[in-house]
């Protein structure tokens, strides 16, 4: 798809009256003749900011207004439960495709990508509120500090989400040497000396902002656009999660759940056993639930899995009005026992209840969030527990979440689990059923790369078009710098 080179990477807020970014510089961070904000206020409305909550890159259209990203996080086309046939291998665009069969060049000179361009886009903004609040005209010196937080961790949020698509997987013995993005913490266009820096200078980054902030955020969650403390808490211990840290991981992701009870909007798991009925969902109708009822937004106040909104859509996979481009393979459908839940959301009949698709497709839910999900939450404090030997409460922690999944008795962990070793895999098998078909994966598929217990896995890393087999390798657990990007950075090193 056809898009300017001047396309822009920040939306001021709505509370105060400042304008959009745009140069030409790779990371647009030039405000065009904008106030600076000077009160309190102009920075707490910084953050009521659609960007902010949003996974998307967004343009100023010609009459200043902002259009909504449609470039997709392109894992959702990468898990490893996916499989097409050769009709809706056809129906893919080609950025779809690229990813699909892990090509290494995914996008060309005119693409956009989300992944490069959404979390720089929210980087600015982050950084107006980290580097001026402090001087704001008005104000205690512990409010001025707790947006300064806020801001800090969603920034070094952002560079985490940046280190998912561009940096290898976090490495102890190579994170020195492995490039991964440049560092931001600056909301200027002076500097254009823009590095890549490593993977762990990028992860020392992120670990330090993370700690130093997330205890000066606002204990109490007062609704899921902002970051408060059970959020902070939630990224901190997902980024330990993804370097293999399972002990800070798991001290970060319980003072998570402690901070979910101290809140004003709801949290908790959904209880499907009587959730689905109230979202519209009727077993003997169960192909007409795409019409007949919704999955709830992260903007419904009562989501209450929903920590905090950073969002991203898997529309382009499965809404309902568009031919699918992807399915579930059947070997991956059939970790679903008959009593689980959650096959609810898949089905392989349009709404006439003829067979129509070869595969189960899903029919349910078009928005997931990175920015905090409880379900999450508990398979990362289970797994957490399970490898430092505290085998109890990680079973206790993934029965929490199976009897909200799964009917009757069929909820209990299989008997068969009686060891930490199948446990820990059981409760990754856990992960497949809970995010099937929603992109999340991905960031499973990197972590355990390396894993010795899940080398097995890496035999099932291929798509098909019903013909050919793709199969994903370790050079393409890193997408490649898009062109745009390096228009502007000449002399980077790109990735393999």
């Amino acid at each position: 798809m056809k898009k300017s080179l001047k396309y822009t990477f920040l939306a001021f807020a709505l509370v105060v009256s400042f304008g959009i970014a745009g140069c030409s510089d790779f990371l647009d961070l030039k405000p065009k003749g904008k106030e600076v904000p000077t009160k309190l206020e102009h920075y707490n409305g910084l953050f009521n900011n659609t960007l902010l909550i949003n996974l998307a890159f967004s343009e100023q259209r010609p009459d200043g207004s902002i259009s909504p990203g449609t470039e997709p996080l392109l894992m959702i086309y990468m898990g490893d439960e996916l499989i097409a046939d050769a009709s809706s291998f056809a129906s893919m665009d080609r950025t779809a495709l690229a990813a699909y069969k892990f090509e290494a060049d995914i996008f060309n000179e005119d693409d956009v990508s989300a992944e490069w361009n959404a979390p720089y886009q929210q980087i600015y903004t982050y950084n107006v509120i980290v580097n001026g609040v402090m001087d704001a005209d008005d104000g205690t010196r512990e409010e001025k500090q707790r947006l300064q937080a806020e801001a800090r961790v969603g920034r070094a949020y952002m560079h985490f989400l940046l280190a998912q698509f561009f940096g290898k997987p976090y490495n102890e013995s190579t994170a020195s040497q492995d490039l991964c993005v440049p560092i931001v913490t600056k909301a200027t266009s002076a500097d254009r000396n823009f590095k890549r820096a490593t993977v762990e200078e990028v992860y020392r980054f992120i670990i330090t902002e993370l700690e130093e902030a997330c205890p000066q955020l606002d204990e109490q969650t007062k609704h899921k656009l902002r970051i408060y403390r059970a959020a902070g808490y939630y990224m901190l211990g997902k980024v330990y999660f993804s370097m293999g840290n399972y002990g800070k991981a798991l001290t970060a992701l319980k003072e998570s759940l402690k901070a979910t009870e101290n809140s004003t909007v709801p949290l908790g798991l959904f209880d499907y056993n009587t959730s689905l009925a109230e979202w519209g969902y009727n077993p003997i109708m169960a192909n007409m639930w795409g019409l007949m009822g919704s999955y709830p937004s992260n903007f419904d106040l009562n989501n209450q899995e929903n920590i905090c909104t950073k969002q991203y859509n898997i529309m382009t996979i499965m809404f309902a009005i568009y031919p699918p481009t992807v399915y579930v393979k059947p070997e991956y459908m059939a970790l679903f026992g008959e009593s689980d839940l959650r096959l609810a959301f898949f089905n392989t009949k349009d709404y006439t209840g003829t067979t129509l698709w070869p595969y189960s497709r899903r029919i349910q839910r078009i928005t997931y969030s990175l920015g905090g999900d409880m379900p999450d939450l508990y398979l990362m404090l289970a797994e957490c527990k399970a490898r430092l030997d505290d085998l109890s409460g990680a079973r206790e922690d993934l029965l929490a979440l199976r009897e909200k999944r799964i009917a009757g008795a069929d909820a209990a962990i299989p008997a068969e689990v009686d060891s930490k070793d199948k446990l820990i895999r059981y409760i990754v098998e856990e992960r497949k059923r809970e995010f099937m078909m929603s992109g999340m994966r991905w960031f499973d598929i990197r972590r355990l790369w390396n894993d010795p217990l899940f080398q097995e896995d890496k035999q099932n890393y291929t798509h098909t078009d019903g013909q050919n087999i793709y199969t994903l390798t370790e050079d393409r657990l890193v997408f490649r710098i898009p062109p745009k990007v390096l228009s502007f950075s000449t002399d980077w090193e790109n990735n393999k």
